[in-house]
């Protein structure tokens, strides 16, 4: 199976090679230094050296041929009867084949013959609206193998890209047809006519089954399968001439299909009109077919079977199918038509990039064949010295594969999972697999997927990460520059290993902190504990308050170290408790308002707010003549609000209440809020507010 970018070569090579097999043959067709028109329902040659004869007839000095007007048909299907279809083919054979043995003349309506000479005809002498209709639908094959290659293989996608691949048969085919000088083997000519209409119709069925399946799915498949299943018919119906006219045999078949095509978009119109998205998608869809179909219905079909009008030059109106693949495309860039990802547009990019750095090659080296000495000089030097580094550089950057070696991969996954365990914002492994893979998508899938594997034909890569329950999904290797192969497995499965050792390291790192917190949290409650306690019960009734505050700091940092989370409501029961005693200790009345929410402290801000709840606590007993201590406690929404408010209020606070305030205030930074004070009268009042991110209970 080749890489994404692989196949879009290949895809475009054989587009490539395509074009340069149309040019080949458009130029063996003969030619002549003669100009052949139409005047007045007459056929006129300009000789060169002799002027402008009216021709009545072609001859090989045995037999003759009427020298008719419509010889110079640039679409002979627009005849009304397959028999002159027949006879207008048959006499370009015949004058084809005189042209080649060198028996041709020209007879003028006073019966004076003019021999014509064969002549090679060269690339220069192909005309402009050859170039037009071939690159026009070389255009159109290229924008469906750019969508159909990338995107998934479904019914709608896959009939698009048909009818990509059946404008660039009709358009190449009438266009060396339609741009002879005169003379074209009878031959080819049916030939290319009938490659002409192949693609015509099939151009019909697949525009047909697309519109009847994007954006959403016909039911049944037998439509889709009817749409083909009538080309089928048609092409035969029209190439053994089951019936008169091309009108019955081609043109009304064009016309059938199509129409029957426009009626699957009102079948979609009615299908997503509770999906904006797809209705939005359907519009652009059906403007873009109606802008590139309709100017060459009524230009050219409408008229052939009608047989009311000479139809409009095919030339110029098969340029504007260009339109709808121009629309799909920017339909893709605008609605994100046919569900293509981001990366189709580096995609693009890619394309775009390398086609330009092909087309300077060409101008430079045109204009270094037209150069004069000092022209070519200067043009040598900022060739050598400017533009061949900067060629080269951009061709490394878009074009060459680098492959990573062990220590390349390694120096990228590491960091990445190391980044990862410090932040704990994103997953290591995903970031891991970036580094080292570089996939154009990489996705997260639910279930755990027991090995490593390679489904799709390398296209995919699918890697479990068990420890974190998912399993990753990466495509296209190298921004779509190759496959996975047999060594990818072997190094996903590194960098898996390596991913769990990672891990494994950081849970041991864990384990080992908690069971050390829990050791000194042992030595600290068996050993400092029991002092306070047998201090408490020594202590006189004066320095029982002072032990009991150190007693609940113990406690606190105790709790602390074991790392528990604990609900609000049962925090604001321990705040009021250890309050209502201190207030008591020091004969001050206490007024305690509390509303809590059911949210979850983690124990880290437990911690901090106990500690800012105790400084305010203790600036108001200590350094006030407090009576009353008012606490209120509040938590709207996702916001902690404490205010403690206290009367007594001394003239000059002392210098350990403002330091007090400051650790307060870093306490309450570090949680993400704001803590304030302020004064009046005799009163005084601490603010707190903090955002509170933990989770419900």
């Amino acid at each position: 199976m080749l890489s994404l970018k692989t196949r879009i070569i290949t895809g475009l090579f054989l587009v490539a090679l395509y074009g340069l097999m149309a040019i080949a043959t458009a130029l063996t067709l003969p030619t002549s230094d003669i100009t052949f028109q139409q005047k007045a329902e007459q056929l006129v040659a300009d000789i060169p050296g002799t002027g402008e004869i009216l021709l009545t007839a072609f001859s090989n000095g045995r037999s003759s041929r009427p020298a008719a007007p419509f010889l110079l048909l640039e679409e002979p299907d627009v005849l009304p009867h397959y028999t002159e279809l027949n006879v207008f083919f048959e006499t370009h054979r015949e004058l084809s084949q005189w042209l080649s043995d060198g028996q041709l003349m020209l007879v003028d309506d006073a019966g004076n013959t003019y021999p014509v000479q064969l002549q090679q005809r060269h690339l220069t002498q192909l005309p402009g609206l050859f170039w037009l209709q071939l690159v026009c639908g070389l255009a159109g094959m290229v924008i469906c193998i750019l969508v159909w290659v990338p995107a998934k293989h479904e019914v709608a996608i896959t009939s698009f890209a048909v009818t990509g691949l059946s404008y660039v048969l009709f358009s190449s085919a009438a266009a060396i047809y339609s741009t002879r000088d005169f003379f074209i083997s009878g031959t080819l000519f049916a030939w290319l006519s009938g490659l002409n209409h192949l693609g015509a119709l099939l151009f019909s069925a697949s525009l047909a089954a697309f519109l009847w399946n994007y954006p959403r799915r016909f039911p049944s498949r037998w439509l889709t399968t009817g749409f083909y299943l009538a080309f089928c018919v048609a092409i035969v119906i029209d190439q053994t001439q089951q019936v008169a006219s091309p009108v019955d045999g081609f043109h009304s078949w064009v016309m059938a299909i199509f129409l029957a095509g426009l009626l699957g978009s009102i079948w979609q119109w009615r299908q997503t009109r509770q999906q904006p998205g797809d209705r939005s998608a359907l519009r652009w869809v059906v403007i873009s077919i109606v802008a590139g179909t309709a100017f060459f219905a009524g230009g050219m079909i409408l008229p052939a079977m009608l047989q009311i009008a000479q139809p409009a030059s095919q030339g110029l109106l098969f340029t504007t199918f260009l339109l709808m693949y121009l629309g799909m495309a920017l339909g893709v860039v605008r609605h994100r038509l046919f569900a293509l990802e981001p990366w189709w547009f580096s995609l693009w990019s890619w394309l775009l990039g390398g086609l330009f750095i092909m087309l300077t090659d060409l101008l430079l080296a045109m204009m270094l064949s037209l150069s004069g000495p000092v022209t070519l000089t200067l043009s040598v030097a900022f060739i050598g010295w400017l533009y061949f580094p900067l060629r080269q550089y951009l061709w490394r950057r878009m074009f060459l594969r680098q492959r990573q070696e062990l220590d390349e991969w390694l120096a990228q996954a590491l960091p990445a999972m190391l980044a990862q365990q410090e932040t704990q914002t994103e997953s290591g492994m995903e970031q891991a697999l970036r580094a080292v893979f570089q996939p154009l998508s990489i996705e997260a899938l639910a279930t755990v997927n027991a090995h490593i594997s390679i489904p799709d034909k390398g296209q995919t890569l699918i890697v479990p990460a068990p420890l974190e329950q998912r399993t990753w999904k990466l495509q296209h290797a190298q921004q779509g520059g190759r496959i996975f192969n047999r060594q990818d497995i072997h190094i996903a499965g590194l960098v898996l290993s390596l991913h769990q050792l990672v891990t494994q390291a950081r849970i041991a790192h864990a384990k080992g902190a908690k069971e050390e917190r829990l050791r000194i949290r042992r030595d600290m409650h068996d050993d400092l504990g029991a002092k306070l306690l047998q201090l408490l019960h020594r202590s006189s009734d004066t320095t029982k308050p002072l032990v009991r505050e150190a007693i609940h700091d113990l406690r606190d940092l105790l709790k602390d170290m074991e790392g528990e989370s604990l609900s609000l409501e049962a925090a604001i029961l321990q705040w009021h408790e250890e309050t209502q005693q201190r207030c008591e200790d020091h004969g001050a009345q206490l007024v305690w308002q509390a509303r809590p929410n059911a949210t979850v402290l983690g124990a880290s801000e437990f911690s901090e707010l106990t500690r800012i709840l105790r400084e305010a606590v203790t600036n108001a007993l200590k350094h006030a003549s407090t009576t009353v201590l008012s606490v209120t406690v509040d938590s709207p929404g996702s916001t902690l609000t404490l205010v403690v408010e206290n009367d007594g209020l001394l003239a000059e606070p002392p210098e350990g209440t403002v330091r007090g305030l400051d650790i307060m205030d870093g306490r309450a930074r570090k949680l993400g809020g704001w803590c304030q004070y302020s004064k009046s009268d005799d009163r005084w009042q601490v603010t707190l507010e903090v955002p509170l991110s933990s989770t419900m209970a």
